[in-house]
């Protein structure tokens, strides 16, 4: 599947799991300003602990059954074989990872939001023992757990060249 139809697919996904509006003057507003704001503070928070090079404390922002879908490595299920895949990235003396959010989606039911953004990743080449630099895209599936936190349950990426998107 292209890049384009798996973000088209992923888009769909989300779309249909928003909920209808509902017409109960009971149902609390959802506040997008304030959910997206906290996805930016936790992709802050990421981008440290990438930075620290905590293996435990990247993969915590990920649920116990997400999925990382990485460029040239086979599909990673779960958190656990996120945190030693993660490990063994970590391994590499030259491996960094930072990643920025240019887009920031929220459901209207407050419970699915998205990120999509850019990174730059650098890493030893196994075969030239030169460091190599990567940049690509992202796409973050967040779900809402039942302590009010945000965790990633899709994480797609896809290398190639990016800039910033610009959205309206």
């Amino acid at each position: 599947m292209t890049n384009t139809a798996s973000l088209l697919a992923l888009t769909l996904a989300l779309a249909a799991c928003t909920p209808a509006a509902t017409t109960t003057a009971t149902a609390p507003a959802v506040d997008k300003a304030a959910i997206e704001s906290a996805l930016r503070a936790g992709e802050t928070q990421w981008n440290a602990d990438w930075a620290a090079r905590d293996a435990a404390k990247i993969a915590a922002h990920y649920a116990s059954d997400a999925d990382l879908h990485v460029p040239g490595m086979g599909l990673m299920h779960g958190a656990d074989a996120i945190k030693t895949a993660l490990q063994g990235a970590l391994s590499d003396q030259h491996f960094t990872l930072s990643f920025a959010t240019d887009k920031v989606g929220v459901s209207d039911g407050g419970d699915l939001a998205y990120t999509e953004g850019h990174y730059t990743q650098s890493s030893t080449n196994a075969r030239t023992h030169h460091v190599d630099t990567e940049t690509g895209s992202y796409v973050t599936v967040y779900q809402k757990q039942a302590d009010g936190s945000w965790l990633a349950v899709q994480d797609i990426n896809a290398a190639g060249p990016t800039a910033p998107a610009t959205h309206p």
